[in-house]
């Protein structure tokens, strides 16, 4: 009977022994499957998730936090960020700063800001509320010329300036006159670069695109068959078609292009993002088809309209939808980015932009950071892309793995227990001490 006993006993110690041994090599394949499923590698969707969102807010602000000075020249280092921004006509950024104030500023003046914000701009929304507050804190020269700046062409000032105040307000109007840091193409479409510009297009018209088409169709090819200026003209010949033929989406094409663009002629645009473009330009809209398209029609004797619609037909003739797919994705982003800060400030955020996921990381950023994205770009750079965040989001089968992994856990930790009450009961030890 007792034999029998330590018989089963010892056969039972091999069953917990084996399930033992498999749940412990088990347990950590499951864990990273857990952990890759709640991390995907294409953690940066196409559409930011909200908990993205909220994540990369948070980040952003705590920037700010950790750039904030420790000594009493909080306030003044903040005001003058302000003030640069302003003087160079970046009112995206010098708003970015505005909204940072109570990260920016010391314990005071950041909860004094904080209290003030209600009253400051009572019916506003709560970033309106932040600016209003902040304005209180800046030098009385730099809060009439941010003002000014802001302020409508068509409204009369609202602030009253004293006659020591005199010379602040001379100098407020000296900010029109600074030279523009934003590109040619740009100066004309923002005033104050805040807002969004859903109409945005610096693309011309077909009348204007037809005798550099010519041009370009008659310039000999380099050994890979490329002809120079294939890039401008191809992807503005693309927006123009789509802004002719479909009012609704092809103004969103037309937007981003000229977005696209601008920062190309301005030399603003990283290799990697540029040769990704011209791939992506060159799917679409095949240089060699469109060169031969444009051969047959060009004559030198043709009107200028009759040269914009042989362009236009050329153009429509050579489109491959198929190929359209990957520059359209872009497009979204791009579109994305603009209607979130601007097309000023966007260009500023598209600079930094070496690839796809990178492109996906600035429409977060822009989207969940808004102006003070912009604000943080002028002090970090390129470094504002490490502010992106995928936020944990738990799908159903998430919660399920997680489940089955903390079931995993608990059954390992019952048989470890229960093979050392096993052990401590067993009459025969390996080991024995008197």
């Amino acid at each position: 009977m007792r034999f029998a006993r330590r018989h089963s006993d010892s056969s039972l110690g091999w069953v917990h022994a084996a399930v033992f041994n498999a749940m412990l090599l088990a347990l950590p394949l499951m864990a990273a499957n857990a952990i890759a499923g709640i991390f995907a590698a294409n953690d940066f969707p196409v559409t930011p998730r909200a908990a993205a969102l909220e994540a990369t807010r948070a980040e952003i602000i705590s920037r700010f936090e950790a750039l904030k000075t420790r000594d009493d020249t909080a306030r003044a280092r903040w005001a003058q960020l302000v003030d640069d921004q302003l003087r160079a006509k970046e009112m995206s950024a010098a708003r970015g700063f505005l909204l940072a104030a109570p990260q920016m500023l010391d314990e005071r003046d950041s909860k004094a800001v904080l209290q003030a914000a209600p009253q400051a701009v009572p019916f506003g929304s709560e970033d309106e509320q932040l600016v209003g507050a902040a304005l209180l804190f800046l030098p009385n020269d730099v809060r009439v010329r941010y003002e000014t700046a802001t302020r409508p062409a068509d409204m009369p000032p609202m602030v009253l300036i004293s006659e020591d105040e005199g010379d602040a307000a001379q100098a407020a109007p000296a900010v029109a006159s600074d030279e523009d840091s934003a590109p040619a193409d740009l100066q004309s479409v923002s005033a104050n670069g805040l807002g969004t510009s859903s109409n945005f297009s610096v693309l011309g018209t077909m009348a204007d695109l037809a005798p550099r088409a010519r041009e370009w169709a008659s310039i000999e090819t380099d050994e890979n068959g490329r002809a120079e200026g294939g890039f401008l003209l191809r992807i503005t010949g693309l927006g123009l078609v789509a802004e002719a033929h479909d009012a609704t989406r092809g103004r969103r094409v037309a937007q981003a292009t000229s977005l696209l663009r601008t920062a190309y002629r301005a030399g603003r645009l990283q290799p990697g993002f540029q040769s990704r473009l011209d791939h992506e330009v060159e799917l679409a809209l095949p240089a060699s088809v469109l060169r031969g398209h444009l051969a047959e029609g060009g004559s030198a004797l043709l009107t200028t309209e009759q040269q914009a619609g042989l362009l236009e037909t050329a153009l429509v003739e050579t489109v491959n939808p198929d190929g359209l797919a990957p520059l359209l994705s872009d497009f979204v982003q791009v579109n994305a980015i603009i209607d979130a800060v601007g097309p000023v400030a966007g260009l500023s955020l598209i600079e930094h932009v070496r690839s796809q996921t990178e492109l996906r990381k600035m429409r977060l950023i822009s989207q969940a950071g808004g102006d003070r994205a912009i604000a943080l770009e002028t002090l970090v750079g390129r470094d504002v892309l490490h502010t992106a965040r995928t936020g944990i989001e738990l799908s159903r089968e998430n919660v399920l793995e997680v489940m089955g992994l903390a079931a995993t856990a608990m059954a390992l930790f019952w048989l470890l227990l229960s093979t050392m009450r096993r052990y401590m009961n067993s009459p025969i030890r390996p080991f024995s001490y008197e």
